[in-house]
C-alpha cells in the first residue's frame, strides 16, 4: 500500500491527481473533521509521464484549521457545511500557502469550491 502524505510542514505540492476519475465512495465525518474520497485509480505525479495507477485509493482531507465553501461563481465564502454534498468528481485541486482549493461536482449536479486552511492530506 502506498501512502503519500502532505501537511502544513511539507512542500506545497500535490503528488497525485484524479482527473476524469468518478468518485466511487464519499464519507464526511463531521465531528472528527475528516473527508474520505474513494477512487478506482489515480495519477501519480511523482513519476515520469504522470502514470495512471489502477487500483482502489482513498484521498483523505482531515484536521483542517478552517474550511469554507462557495457555489458556482459566487464570490462569498460560507462555512463548509453550507454546501457540502456527496462528491461525484473532483474537477480541480490546488495546494499552495498551506491551503487546498478544490472544485467538485456533487451528485446533485452542483459545482462547489471548497477551501481548506492547513489541512492534512493523504492518499491510501
Amino acid at each position: 500500500m502506498h501512502i503519500y502524505q502532505l501537511n502544513k510542514y511539507m512542500e506545497n505540492k500535490l503528488f497525485y491527481s484524479f482527473d476524469d476519475e468518478p468518485v466511487s465512495k464519499f464519507c464526511y465525518d463531521i465531528s472528527n473533521q475528516r473527508i474520505e474520497v474513494h477512487f478506482t485509480g489515480h495519477y501519480d505525479l511523482q513519476k515520469e509521464n504522470n502514470n495512471f495507477i489502477t487500483g482502489p485509493c482513498i484521498f483523505i482531507i482531515e484536521n483542517w484549521k478552517e474550511a469554507k465553501s462557495k457555489i458556482g461563481d459566487d464570490n462569498k465564502l460560507y462555512p463548509l457545511n453550507n454546501h457540502i454534498g456527496v462528491f461525484s468528481m473532483i474537477l480541480f485541486m490546488n495546494f499552495s500557502n498551506n491551503s487546498l482549493e478544490m472544485l467538485v461536482r456533487t451528485i446533485d449536479n452542483r459545482y462547489v469550491t471548497f477551501i481548506f486552511l492547513e489541512p492534512n492530506l493523504s492518499l491510501w
